[in-house]
């Protein structure tokens, strides 16, 4: 488990945001320690994590209070957790190199798409396991907002799955939520954390099953990136209403599951678009345009149409790249400020790492205090590292 964050993040000004109460016991005075300049020439954490910053926001707006609070946060989970062992090109806004080597060659722009690119289509039809929704899941959203369901329906869908069982009573007797006496039944574990709770458990559980990639240390990024963005826009739903937070958590979960397609089907072309995006400081789905004639957010919509768990659901992973927010839903703008927060917080997908101007109006419309911003970014970081090391015993791998 990693150690905790600051409770406290330290600022790029004077002002210092409020503590998150759900951030362990660190303190403002070990990050200020850490920011403090080493001899010279010598390249210090604090120097380092102020680089990598600069580098993840230089696409966006830090005047906006809003945003120089993430950057805050940022700062300090990038204090905490310290430089990666792995170099990697670090790249300006303009895409010319700043650092050191991936350790693969530049690739070339296209001039037109990739020889062995399929089209949307084809894709879809590669993967029928994917292209069929989890059972469960689908079971249980359609329970969860029925106006009859007591926790006993909801208990008899889930204790069928051995898999799905465990991962619900070890989340219930988890310091998350710290019964006073163990949680020994799905019975007990769904009293205990509620219906909606389960639900959004279950789709995080049910989505790590659906992960194929031949790259292990890839289907743990895709989770993480998830899983944090799906915290966040249920958060998001619970300070600022007007959507479900549990059906904000699954949209939020499944926002990206044409990327989980992508790296499943077509892993080498994947890493490609990757490199692609690297290599030209462009978003990801820039890159996939380029090379496949669509992206993500095209097959996210497609699967989750075939899904049925609902229109605003798929309509959420079909615009959470989109440029204007002034007319979607309240739970399509929730995936999206979700899938940024993710972003900023350094849970984001491979090539997809610098943060990108939110869509027009998107904050705007959240109506949040600065401080009120900050307090929910720290608990979805808190909540986010709760949850994986709950269910899969780590934090780190």
């Amino acid at each position: 488990m990693p150690p905790p964050l600051p409770q406290s993040p330290p600022r790029q000004g004077p002002r210092r945001v409020r503590p998150s109460p759900a951030l362990g016991s660190g303190s403002v005075r070990e990050a200020d320690d850490a920011a403090r300049p080493g001899p010279a020439g010598v390249d210090t954490p604090a120097a380092w994590a102020d680089a990598e910053l600069v580098r993840r926001f230089a696409h966006v707006d830090l005047t906006h209070p809003l945003l120089a609070e993430l950057a805050g946060w940022a700062r300090a989970r990038l204090l905490r957790d310290g430089q990666p062992d792995t170099p990697r090109t670090v790249r300006n806004p303009s895409g010319t190199s700043t650092g050191t080597s991936m350790g693969t060659s530049a690739v070339p722009r296209p001039t037109s798409l990739h020889a062995d690119a399929p089209s949307l289509a084809a894709l879809l039809a590669r993967r029928p396991a994917l292209t069929t929704p989890p059972e469960v899941v689908q079971r249980l959203s359609a329970l969860v907002t029925s106006d009859d369901a007591t926790p006993d329906d909801v208990a008899r869908i889930i204790q069928h799955d051995t898999y799905l069982t465990a991962a619900v009573l070890r989340i219930a007797n988890s310091p998350l939520h710290a019964p006073l006496v163990p949680v020994e039944t799905v019975q007990r574990a769904v009293l205990l954390l509620g219906m909606r709770q389960i639900l959004s458990l279950v789709t995080a559980a049910s989505l790590m099953r659906l992960m194929t990639p031949r790259d292990v240390a890839a289907r743990r990024t895709f989770w993480r990136h998830a899983a944090c963005a799906a915290t966040a826009a249920r958060a998001l739903a619970v300070a600022c209403g007007g959507a479900d937070p549990g059906r904000a958590f699954v949209a939020g979960m499944l926002h990206d599951i044409g990327h989980l397609l992508l790296m499943g089907n077509l892993p080498d072309l994947a890493s490609q678009i990757s490199r692609r995006a690297l290599e030209g400081a462009m978003p990801i789905q820039a890159a996939e345009r380029e090379l496949l004639g669509y992206d993500h957010c095209d097959i996210g919509r497609r699967l989750l149409d075939a899904w049925r768990l609902g229109d605003a659901v798929a309509e959420a992973a079909a615009t959470h790249h989109g440029p204007d927010a002034r007319a979607w839903s309240d739970l399509g703008l929730y995936v999206h400020l979700g899938d940024w927060i993710a972003v900023a917080l350094g849970y984001h997908m491979p090539g997809d790492e610098l943060l990108r101007q939110p869509a027009r109006g998107a904050l705007d419309r959240l109506k949040l205090a600065p401080a009120a911003f900050s307090s929910l970014v720290g608990h979805v970081l808190a909540d986010t590292e709760a949850m994986e090391l709950a269910l899969f015993g780590d934090a780190t791998a």
